[in-house]
């Protein structure tokens, strides 16, 4: 008898774990994060917070866009850098225009966007980096389609890296 329910319990908490995998790699809400790569850019999902002026933002487990054609696509992430204390304030660059939703969310390793910049023009506008550290600034990404916050925030380095008319 305690053999019996003991199976019937083991089989129950099988199923329930079959059941329950899809929606624990796409939960409702804000479920997408954002990591800061440096060259040489990979799709791992690692945050690198000490970049030069070249690297790119990484976009992980996003919710699908329920548009069904691409006119009609919503899910457009809004980046914006600017200057964090110590090194100043000010807004460096925004970019409204990521597309986020090209599959359902499917946890930390599933890349949804990568995005490329450079802030060496906007960062030799706004006066001396740090001599050690560079220039502190704040990524923020508004991704609609969230249920609750639709924020996310990043704060890294970004090492002086001279101007030059070449970007």
């Amino acid at each position: 008898m305690r053999r019996t329910r003991f199976l019937a319990v083991a089989a129950l908490v099988a199923t329930m774990s079959l059941v329950a995998s899809p929606a624990m790699a796409d939960p409702p809400g804000n479920n997408g994060t954002v990591k800061i790569d440096t060259r040489e850019f990979d799709s791992h999902p690692n945050n690198e917070p000490h970049v030069g002026c070249d690297f790119q933002v990484d976009f992980y487990g996003y919710d699908q866009d329920p548009a069904t054609t691409p006119a009609d696509r919503t899910y457009f992430a809004t980046v914006t850098f600017e200057l964090q204390a110590p090194s100043g304030s000010g807004i460096l660059l925004t970019d409204p225009n990521v597309f986020i939703g090209q599959d359902a969310a499917g946890g930390g390793t599933d890349l949804d966007a990568t995005r490329h910049y450079n802030l060496q023009v906007e960062l030799a506008a706004m006066g001396e980096a740090h001599p050690i550290q560079g220039y502190h600034v704040k990524l923020t990404v508004n991704a609609p389609g969230s249920i609750g916050a639709d924020v996310k925030h990043k704060v890294f380095w970004v090492q002086d890296c001279g101007y030059s008319s070449d970007r």
